[in-house]
This record gives C-alpha cells, structure tokens and sequence, in this order.
C-alpha cells in the first residue's frame, strides 16, 4: 500500500510555477506525496479517474494492451511532469493503465480541487491548455519517429532526450528509467533487435555501458546517426 502525507509543491512542475504565491499555497494545500513501489497499479483502463498525479522521483507507465492482451509502454513520465489532464479535460474514466516504473515519489492533486483553483486562477487554466498543446505535440513527434524513423535512430534520439549528467572526466551519462524490454515497447520494435542496436552502438564507441542501467554517451558521435 502507498504510504501519504501532505507536502509542499515546488516550482519544477509546469502547473505549479505558473500560479503566484497565493495559488501555489492553495495547491499544497490539497496536494498529499505517496511513496509507491515498482509495479503498483496507479490507474485501470476504465475505473475513476479523479487526480492529478505528479511525478517527484521515478517514473510512470502508460500502458496499453490490444486485443491479444499484448502490452505497449506509449508513454513514459519521469519527475517534474504529471498525468490525468485528458481526463480532467474531458471528465472521462480512465484511458489507460498506468503503473509504476520503478519505486516512485508521487504528489496527488484532486480534480475536484484542481478545478476549483483553476476557477479563481486563470493563470492554472492557461498552464493546463499549454500542457495539454505540449501532450499533443509530443504525441504527434512521437508518431512521426515511429512511421518514418529506423530504430537505430528512434534509440539514440531516446537516449538525447534522457536527462544528463556530466561527471569529472568531462563525460555524459544517462539512466533508463525501465528495462530494455519496456524501452523495445515504447520504441515499436523488439528486444531482440534493441538488443542488436544497442550493441551496434557500443562498438561504434557512440555509447558504453555501465551499471545500474547506465549508458555513458559520446554525444559528437551519436550526432552522426
């Protein structure tokens, strides 16, 4: 079971940085932290959807499944972003599953409560249309990689879009926030052959592997895919 409590909110996420301080106060006022661990179901494909969930450490699922109970990782949500503004948008029941990727800090906000905030703060409302234009967008990147793009090139441009750290050496890293089973979903191929462009790259020198899922990147490299 999730374990709760009530915990401030920080100007990293989209929604919160756009309210003044009055705003922002209001909304930590109604939002509860949970800790959850990898695998917890979040939400199920037509039960309640009823709040917002944003993400402070780890990352989210969303997962769907198609007629042969196959599952598709479609999206993933790491910290500093959130999900359920489509069905806060169109007041539906759930769209998807959404699981925890890994053990994950999470900020829940009500819809009921976000909506009543958003009536007295325009500024939440427009930050809510935005986030919804950036979804679409995304969605609409993401499918163009998918039809036009080789896996090679879908691989390394996941890899650019992964937060980086630059260690002493001078050297990138990156972390996958899921098994390579998980990323073969989310990039439309299969392990096998993720497999196999990952290995391409690693005796390119363009990526090494390291521990805990680590990959060091050679970004001058990589440019050239």
């Amino acid at each position: 079971m999730p374990s709760s409590r009530r915990e401030g909110l920080t100007g990293r996420f989209d929604l919160v940085a756009a309210l003044d301080a009055e705003g922002r106060q209001q909304l930590a006022d109604v939002a509860h932290t949970v800790q959850v661990e990898a695998g917890a179901v979040l939400q199920t494909v037509g039960g309640p959807a009823a709040r917002l969930l944003l993400v402070t450490a780890g990352s989210l699922h969303v997962v769907r499944s198609d007629r042969a109970g196959r599952r598709r990782i479609v999206r993933i949500i790491g910290p500093g972003d959130h999900y359920g503004l489509v069905e806060l948008a169109l007041d539906s029941p759930a769209r998807n599953l959404v699981e925890a990727g890994e053990d994950s800090t999470l900020t829940e906000i009500r819809f009921d409560d976000l909506r009543t905030i958003a009536d007295r703060h325009p500024a939440l409302q427009r930050a809510i249309t935005m986030a919804l234009a950036r979804k679409t967008a995304e969605s609409e990147h993401l499918l163009v990689s998918l039809t036009s793009e080789d896996v090679a090139t879908r691989v390394v441009s996941y890899l650019l879009s992964l937060p980086r750290r630059r260690g002493g050496d001078g050297r990138t890293s990156v972390q996958l926030p899921l098994t390579q089973i998980d990323l073969a979903s989310y990039l439309g191929t299969t392990p096998e052959t993720l497999s196999r462009r990952l290995r391409e790259l690693m005796d390119s020198g363009a990526i090494n592997r390291g521990p805990h899922r680590e990959f060091t990147l050679d970004e001058e490299l990589l440019a050239r895919y």
